[in-house]
């Protein structure tokens, strides 16, 4: 059972209201959350509101509910009346009584009042009008409440899970025992049963939106400024590096940057807010970049493994056909035509396998490099925001960019924050982020946005959504209008089909770029389209089988997109053994550019064997290992 108990009176003449004080969890368990105006609670701020809870000098607001009354005006002039409301009738709210106890309020005089609510269904529950946050942390099952056992040491030793969950259980009900039994104020505001949805809702809007909120800025001013807090951890994770970053910043070293503009005014700055925002925006992409690491160092292990094996299954080869050219040389002058001829078959069996060999090892030094990269780029992330004067390199990679804005098209604080996200993460994409945001006229929001807190992080989700759409595109590289090229071509097409359909779970939707069916005009450049196409991919197939020029030339422009990024060129080479371009049966390594015979080629002579090939050569390429 909860008891409420306080005082009870009509407020601005209209509103009737009960004020006093309970423990926290009481007033969680007998209110709930009204799905029509109420916020999702945020799990984060949930935690935040249990260690604020916990620190015994912690105060907030008081806490508003809703109660509907059966008959308001009745209740309205009960409260007028000499006698007692008693909460066995059940008049107007069951389980309310007011009390014949006058307290005077000038020549007013509101009543003792308290309300008894008996383990309530849902339909008899009080609603939440303001505090939902504060409220949902104790909904939450007996699991969420592990998180707050920090010190496990009787159970390190422990290996039956029964046990160990046994322990965890009575350890968190404890604590969340000792934190729902904090004292709080509330206000219960009573609502005509007839409008009640409408009144509520109202309410609501008074309270969260009528107001005029402090800036952010301000606020911080006076945490940074004027040494009110000395424990900074306590106001948030985040708040002690912030803290050092407004430091720094107040320099006025980074002036150049509008929102990070030291004025002396706090009703124009915004860089303590920015840098508030910044460190807020790394803590929450921390997490994601974990979970990246995590994945690549799964795959880069995986990839280890078959690089050895390539290496070895190469060397044993080299070994087959170093004693089938010893064998070959030996008969190649000799009487016997039939030897020779057997010699040279059995060389030129190994000399091709010996290239296949060749390719696979390439293509796992590959693998390995590109999951090692990047490991290494989210590695080096982590390391950089340890510490606030690699965050101050990142926003100076970042001051540099603001050349490229005119005048009052420098985007807002969330648009910074990125920017110094993706400076200290990958330059490269960096550059792709600025240009997309330029594009799509992002730099023309330039509201400060300073009460936002996601904002940063909502655009970061919104590249990366993009990003990754362009990076599960594959570029194809051919000759057009040749009858063998488009035949391959659409072997290239079932190929893609046959992963996406074998890897759906993922989620990939890989997709071919053609350009010459991608060109939206006839005034669109398709060389152009073409560079733009390759930029942006994650992979390239190429088809050598033409002896095309202009898919020479797209080789050589991804080469060196990819140096100039130091990259890997990600690219697939593919070759028709019987090609009907060698109308001179040429030696392949002689009919195949001299720069690309020592790349990676998936050579084929017919296309069951390049479907199959290219299905596993996508899996390589997107970290699809099999157990």
């Amino acid at each position: 059972m909860a008891k409420l108990e306080g005082i009870i009176y009509t407020a601005f003449r209209s509103y009737i209201v009960l004020r006093g004080f309970a423990p926290i969890g009481g007033l969680a368990r007998i209110s709930k959350k009204p799905a029509s105006y109420q916020r999702d609670a945020n799990e984060q701020h949930k935690v935040e509101i249990v260690h604020y809870l916990n620190d015994l000098k912690s105060y907030f607001p008081e806490i508003t509910l809703a109660c509907r009354v059966s008959d308001y005006e009745g209740l309205m002039r009960s409260i007028g009346d000499d006698k007692d409301v008693s909460k066995e009738d059940s008049i107007y709210v069951k389980g309310l009584r007011i009390l014949s106890e006058r307290l005077p309020i000038g020549r007013d005089r509101a009543r003792h009042a308290y309300l008894e609510i008996d383990d309530p269904d849902e339909e008899e529950k009080l609603l939440r009008v303001d505090g939902n946050h504060r409220l949902e942390p104790f909904s939450s099952n007996i699991e969420w409440w592990h998180q707050f056992i920090s010190d496990r040491t009787p159970i390190k030793d422990e290996t039956d899970p029964k046990k160990i969950q046994g322990w965890l259980n009575h350890q968190a009900r404890t604590y969340k025992k000792e934190i729902a039994g904090k004292i709080v104020p509330f206000t219960i505001i009573m609502s005509d049963a007839e409008d009640a949805d409408n009144f509520e809702a109202k309410i609501f809007h008074d309270i969260n939106f009528k107001a005029l909120p402090l800036r952010e800025e301000a606020s911080l001013r006076i945490i940074s400024e004027l040494q009110t807090f000395d424990d900074k951890e306590k106001l948030g994770s985040e708040y002690p590096m912030a803290l050092q970053l407004i430091e720094k910043i107040k320099s006025g070293r980074y002036d150049k940057i509008p929102w990070l503009k030291v004025t002396m005014n706090v009703e124009n700055e915004y860089y303590r807010t920015a840098c508030l925002r910044i460190i807020q925006l790394l803590d929450v992409r921390t997490k994601v970049i974990k979970s990246v690491i995590d994945k690549e160092n799964e795959r880069l292990k995986k990839a280890e493994i078959s690089k050895k094996e390539a290496q070895s299954a190469f060397e044993i080869q080299k070994e087959n056909y170093q004693k089938a050219k010893d064998n070959f040389d030996k008969f190649k002058f000799g009487d016997s035509a039939e030897d020779r001829k057997f010699s040279e078959k059995e060389y030129l069996k190994e000399k091709n396998i010996l290239q296949i060999k060749q390719n696979e090892l390439s293509e796992a030094e590959y693998t390995e490099k590109q999951h090692s990269n990047r490991f290494n780029i989210g590695d080096s992330f982590l390391q950089k925001i340890k510490s606030v004067d690699s965050i101050l390199n990142g926003i100076d990679d970042v001051r540099g960019v603001y050349d490229l804005f005119k005048e009052n098209e420098h985007g807002n604080i969330a648009f910074l924050c990125a920017m110094v996200y993706y400076a200290l993460l990958d330059k490269n994409k960096l550059k792709s982020f600025v240009n997309w945001a330029m594009q799509n006229g992002i730099t023309k929001i330039i509201e400060p946005d300073d009460l936002s807190k996601s904002s940063s992080n909502d655009l970061v989700e919104m590249f990366e959504q993009i990003h990754q759409a362009k990076a599960n595109e594959i570029f194809i590289s051919m000759q057009f209008g040749d009858s063998q090229s488009e035949l391959i071509y659409e072997k290239i097409v079932r190929a893609i089909e046959k992963f996406n359909i074998k890897h759906k779970t993922i989620t990939l939707n890989v997709r071919p770029i053609r350009v010459d069916r991608a060109v939206e005009s006839s005034t669109f450049s398709i060389q152009d389209k073409i560079l733009e196409a390759i930029q942006s991919c994650s992979l390239i197939i190429a088809d050598l089988s033409s002896a095309n020029i202009n898919v020479y030339h797209e080789i050589g422009y991804a080469m060196g997109v990819a140096q100039s990024h130091n990259m890997i060129p990600n690219m697939i080479l593919l070759y028709k053994e019987d090609t009907d371009h060698n109308k001179e049966r040429r030696d392949i390594d002689k009919f195949i550019g001299f720069n690309l015979r020592n790349l990676s080629q998936l050579r084929f002579k017919d296309y069951s064997q390049l479907v199959d090939g290219l299905v596993d050569r996508l899996e390589k390429h997107f970290g699809i290992y099999h157990n």
